[in-house]
C-alpha cells in the first residue's frame, strides 16, 4: 500500500491490482476508460472516503499533483479483475467465470464474442449488448453445486449452465446494474480474450489478404465465427451434436481447432 498524511491523519491507497479490495475496484472501474485529473480524483476520494474535501483544498498544484501520480498504475497496467469474483443485483447473487474462462463452455465464449462486437461495432454501437454479454458469462451459482462436486465426472462448472434465453431476459434486469460491475466484467472478458488468441494462435492467425478489387469495401467481422466453427463441428459429429458441442469445455475446443488449423497449414506449404 501506498500511505501518505494530509492534516497529521494517515492515509493508505493500493500500489497495484493485487491490493484491491473488490469494492476498490468496483469504484476505480467507470474511470478506467480516460486518464483525467477529474477521474483519478474521485478515484482516490472513493478509496479514501475519510477523506475531507477542506484537506484538499490547502494542498497546492504541485502537492495535489503528486498525490495523484501514486493513483497512475491503475491507467498504466493491464487491468486485473481476481478482486471482484461475484456481484449482487436485484436479489440474485451473479458468479463471474474462471480467469481466461477456463471453466467456460464454447457456446458462451461464442455468444459473448458477437455481444462485444456490436458493444465496440465502430459504426453502429449498441451500448446494450454489454449487457448481454454480463448476462451471458455472469451466472448464479447451480443449484446442485455442493452435490455434484462430489461426483468423479464434475466437469469443474460451478455456475449453472448457460442458457440463451435465460441470458436474454437477464440482460434485461442487469440494464440498471452499476457501471463498475459491467466494466469489471468487459475487462476480465478482454483479459481472456488476448489469453485465448495468444495461446492458440494458430486458429486466429490471419490469412494475408488478396489485392481488393475496384470499389472494395474492407472486411469487418460480426464476431459469428466461432458460431459458425461450433457448427461446423456439430455437422462433422466431432464432439456429438450441436448442443454437445456448445456445451463442451472451451479451451478443449480451441485447442483441437487450432491443431487442425496448423495441421492444414503444414499440409499447404508442403504441396506448394
Amino acid at each position: 500500500m501506498l500511505t501518505f498524511r494530509l492534516n497529521n491523519r494517515p492515509y493508505a491507497v493500493p500500489a497495484g491490482w493485487a491490493e484491491l479490495s473488490a469494492a476498490q475496484l468496483l469504484a476505480l472501474a467507470p474511470h478506467l476508460t480516460t486518464d483525467t485529473y477529474p477521474a483519478r480524483l474521485a478515484v482516490l476520494r472513493a478509496w479514501c472516503p475519510k477523506l475531507r474535501q477542506k484537506d484538499l483544498r490547502r494542498l497546492t498544484t504541485d502537492q495535489l499533483d503528486d498525490l495523484l501520480s501514486r493513483l497512475g498504475w491503475a491507467w498504466s497496467q493491464d487491468v486485473q479483475t481476481q478482486a471482484v469474483r461475484e456481484f449482487e443485483h436485484r436479489g440474485r447473487t451473479y458468479r463471474l467465470p474462471e480467469g481466461n474462462l477456463l471453466d467456460a463452455v464454447a457456446i458462451e465464449y461464442a455468444m459473448a464474442t458477437v455481444f462485444f462486437h456490436q458493444f465496440t461495432s465502430p459504426r453502429r454501437p449498441q451500448p446494450l449488448a454489454l449487457d448481454s454479454l454480463v448476462a451471458t458469462l455472469c451466472r448464479p451459482v447451480r443449484a446442485d453445486l455442493k452435490k455434484v462436486s462430489q461426483l468423479p465426472e464434475w466437469d469443474g462448472q460451478t455456475r449453472e449452465k448457460y442458457n440463451g434465453k435465460l441470458a436474454e431476459a437477464r440482460a434485461k434486469e442487469l440494464a440498471d446494474a452499476p457501471l463498475g460491475v459491467k466494466v469489471v466484467v468487459l475487462h476480465h472478458f478482454l483479459a481472456a480474450q488476448r489469453f485465448i488468441h495468444a495461446a492458440y494462435h494458430d486458429l486466429f492467425k490471419k490469412a494475408a489478404p488478396a489485392a481488393p478489387g475496384p470499389g472494395a469495401k474492407p472486411s469487418t467481422s460480426d464476431g459469428t465465427e466461432l458460431l459458425e466453427l461450433l457448427a461446423d463441428l456439430a455437422e462433422r459429429g466431432l464432439y456429438g451434436t450441436y448442443e454437445q458441442v456448445a456445451h463442451t469445455s472451451l479451451h478443449t475446443v480451441l485447442f483441437n481447432l487450432a491443431k487442425q488449423a496448423r495441421r492444414r497449414r503444414e499440409a499447404e506449404k508442403e504441396t506448394k
